[in-house]
This record gives structure tokens, sequence and C-alpha cells, in this order.
């Protein structure tokens, strides 16, 4: 399934309630080995790396304050921007937060798989397979997000944000329960409907 398309084609037929801002994506065929992924990685996912090297979604409601964003990194980048995500913090002071040594840890182990417009971030997380919440201001207020479960792993991630259109929730804590993103919360009910 090409989730992109999916969510493109929900919010054209929307789009009395809902304009598009933005939306741009390149598509190259490429095939990776995904090793990074310990090659547990589902054919619908591996579509969508193999077939997009850009894709970039800026959306919003006409008649609530919902929103969505989606700034996809392709797996050709992914270790790029895991290092961009290491060298924040390898000359970063000791203590500025608690839990500093964990944080940091974390962030070793994270490869951003989606960017946000102000910093935070989707990661894998090399040791579990699950996807995490990098909050982009941890070591200025200290671990709040910083960690939370999305998906318990890539597939997930992709099948169920996009049944929410790639929503953009402030606070994901409300949108998520201990297993990752929860769609029924009450959180989603407009993009819920859209479909």
């Amino acid at each position: 399934m090409d989730y992109f398309k999916y969510v493109m084609e929900i919010l054209e037929k929307n789009n009395d309630i809902v304009q598009v801002n933005k939306c741009e994506y390149k598509l190259e065929h490429n095939e990776y080995s995904y090793e990074l992924f310990k090659n547990n990685i589902s054919e619908n996912s591996k579509f969508i790396y193999n077939t997009y090297s850009l894709f970039k979604l800026d959306w919003k409601s006409k008649v609530n304050k919902d929103r969505g964003f989606i700034d996809f990194i392709p797996y050709s980048k992914l270790i790029m921007e895991h290092e961009k995500l290491c060298s924040e913090i390898k000359d970063i002071e000791n203590d500025i937060i608690e839990e500093q040594d964990k944080a940091i840890e974390d962030i070793r182990h994270w490869y951003p798989l989606f960017g946000f417009p102000n910093g935070d971030k989707f990661c894998f997380d090399d040791r579990t397979g699950k996807i995490v919440f990098f909050e982009h201001d941890v070591f200025d207020h200290g671990i709040n997000l910083h960690g939370l479960v999305i998906a318990d792993s890539i597939d997930l991630l992709l099948t169920d944000w996009s049944k929410i259109l790639f929503i953009d929730i402030y606070d994901w804590f409300e949108g998520v329960n201990d297993k990752g993103l929860d769609i029924s919360k009450k959180i989603y009910d407009f993009v819920r409907g859209l479909q």
C-alpha cells in the first residue's frame, strides 16, 4: 500500500474542509537491503522506502485547529540524519537535566524517520525496533515526551499514522497508549471522520 498516496487522496477528497499548504514528493526506484531495520520491515513499508526519495506534506483543517505534517527521511539519508542527531549531543555540558545520561544514550541509538517543523522527530530505536519521540528541546526543559513510544514498529507507524492523515499534535502523550498511537482517541475524531 502506498500510504502517502492514500493520505493525499483523502485530503484531496476533503478539500472543502482541509487546506493543503505543501505537498512535495519525488519518486525514485531503489532496492535497499534494510540492514538497519534488521530486515524486520513489511513489503508495504519497503515500497515506501524503495519508491520515495522525498515526501513532505503540510495540511490544516479549515474548521478546527487540527493540522498534519510529515517530512519523510528516505532510507539513503537515515545514517546521515542519525549522525546529525548524535553531533548535537557530542559536546553537551554535564548535568543539564535529570537523567541526562539516559537521554544521551537513547539518542545514540535513534535514527530519525520523520521530522517536524519545530525539530521534533519520530525515530527508529535500533535496540528495540520501536518508533520513539525525540523532543527537540529535551536538553532545555528535561525529559518530558522524550522516548515516548509512538509505534511498536515502522509498519505500525505507517499504517496507523496514515489512518489519521499524518496529523501533528502538540502533546503526543494525548494520542498514544502504552504501545503507541491509539487512533481511537478523541483527539483524532476530526481526521477519522474524513475517511
